[in-house]
């Protein structure tokens, strides 16, 4: 990692505002949901970017400069919690070290940790690589390929494996753990305990959630090779994009994108036959870690209990 992002919480005292509150994973549970739900409320800053991955060096999709990473939070005014959601920092084991990071940064932090039914997250997951607009994470194989063929899409999954870190240098008591399909079917009830872990109050007008990211048929993805899209992000583009006009920027976003269906089959059936022995065992951890059973995981319980 670069030196700036080496740096300790002791090298950061003195700077304000700083992060303390991060929304670590996993990816496809509702973290952009949360995020934007603790964005709005009047006590809570949250970063404009969502997956900043500043503490992800092999993540280059934005600098890694601490004064880049810092300046997404110069905006916060005196919230008690200032923090970002990269669901970057959990996906062991391609990015290692992640939790060590973030402890020498902020030792103090709190986290949150969203968690699904396990298959249900692999199949979301998987249609989001479908998705992507960055060429090296686009998906082209069929569902079921996909899931013997590439560890990741269980292995983001596996939640206590992934948390094994965090739980060794934060303590329990500095994690909080939401279950997506919880949050969905009582999202007042869910998030009014979240708030309460936060010693925050709940809003009187009620708590509700704004679903985003929700799955369609269709989808962007680069124009033709990605090499607009590419540029866009290049070095040479920030050097010079001030000097550019807005109108052409505009243009050439819209340029550098098109809409296309989903043309992949929908396999979920043999999915599901294929990952629930796998699964079974996932779930029996997380209920031990949490101390409750989860019956809200029906995929990845239903056919094979009883």
């Amino acid at each position: 990692m670069t030196t700036d992002a080496r740096l300790s919480a002791g090298d950061v005292s003195n700077i304000s505002p700083c992060p303390n509150l991060f929304i670590i994973g996993a990816a496809k549970c509702g973290t952009t949901t949360l995020h934007s739900f603790l964005d709005a409320r009047g006590d809570i800053f949250m970063s404009d970017i969502k997956e900043p991955g500043f503490f992800v060096p092999e993540f280059q999709y934005h600098p890694k400069k601490l004064s880049w990473y810092l300046s997404l939070f110069k905006q916060a005014g005196n919230q008690k919690y200032i923090g970002e959601s990269s669901t970057h920092y959990t996906k062991r084991p391609l990015y290692e070290g992640v939790a060590q990071r973030i402890y020498d940064f902020s030792p103090n932090a709190r986290l949150i940790y969203l968690i699904r039914d396990p298959i249900e997250r692999a199949i979301s997951h998987y249609w989001h690589n479908t998705r992507s607009l960055r060429k090296e994470f686009q998906e082209l194989r069929p569902m079921l390929s996909a899931m013997i063929e590439d560890p990741l899409y269980k292995e983001y999954g596996d939640y206590t494996m992934q948390l094994e870190p965090w739980i060794r240098l934060f303590g329990r008591d500095k994690l909080y753990v939401m279950v997506f399909e919880e949050m969905i079917q009582a999202p007042e009830e869910e998030l009014g305990k979240l708030l309460k872990w936060l010693d925050l109050p709940s809003s009187s007008d009620g708590l509700h959630l704004e679903k985003l990211n929700v799955r369609t048929d269709r989808f962007t993805k680069p124009r033709g090779n990605g090499f607009i899209q590419r540029f866009r992000h290049s070095a040479f583009w920030e050097a010079v994009s001030p000097f550019v006009h807005q109108r052409a920027k505009k243009w050439a976003s819209g340029f550098a994108k098109e809409t296309v269906k989903v043309t992949l089959p929908d396999m979920k059936d043999e999915v599901i036959e294929y990952l629930q022995p796998w699964a079974l065992e996932r779930v029996a951890d997380t209920e031990k870690l949490l101390g409750k059973p989860l019956p809200v995981w029906k995929t990845s319980q239903g056919n094979m209990k009883g």
